[in-house]
């Protein structure tokens, strides 16, 4: 018995060198090869030792998505989800109102140099439209949208 439990072991590190995973994930994967016990025995192990961790997780994935494709908190909710986070880590990872309002603020001013030569309001309902795939709410949509815009000296519409 001791010979497979180290082999879920070894599966379980072999994952978590190619990318850090969430307990889910690495419960998913090992349960199509082992037995549920040897799962939960490899997942308590590497808790204990560190290796899995579902907070420094959450964490790491909020700040990868706030600097290289920014996310509002309600996109954010979905994916750490799908990881099965729980709601209380999730609460304590995603981003405060205001740096949510910044990252929106960031993804709008970047997609507004591409939108030059389109009319006014197709730039509003695209920078719209971009916000809420995004995952921001309608009400920071709203405002960073109106923010740029009013910016704009070639904006005649309030």
């Amino acid at each position: 018995m001791e010979p497979k439990q180290s082999s879920a072991k070894s599966a379980a590190l072999r994952l978590l060198t190619t990318r850090d995973r969430s307990v889910q994930e690495i419960r998913e994967r090992l349960e199509r090869n082992y037995t549920k016990d040897e799962v939960a025995e490899t997942i308590a192990y590497l808790e204990e030792i560190g290796y899995l961790d579902d907070w420094r997780y959450a964490k790491n994935h909020v700040e990868n998505r706030n600097r290289n494709r920014p996310t509002g908190n309600y996109l954010l909710r979905l994916e750490l989800g799908k990881k099965g986070i729980s709601d209380q880590i999730v609460d304590q990872v995603i981003n405060p109102p205001e740096i949510e309002y910044e990252l929106a603020l960031t993804v709008a001013k970047q997609r507004l140099g591409s939108l030059e030569r389109v009319d006014a309001l197709a730039r509003v309902r695209r920078l719209y439209g971009l916000l809420q795939r995004r995952g921001f709410p309608v009400t920071t949509a709203r405002s960073v949208v109106g923010e740029l815009l009013d910016r704009d000296p070639e904006n005649e519409y309030n």
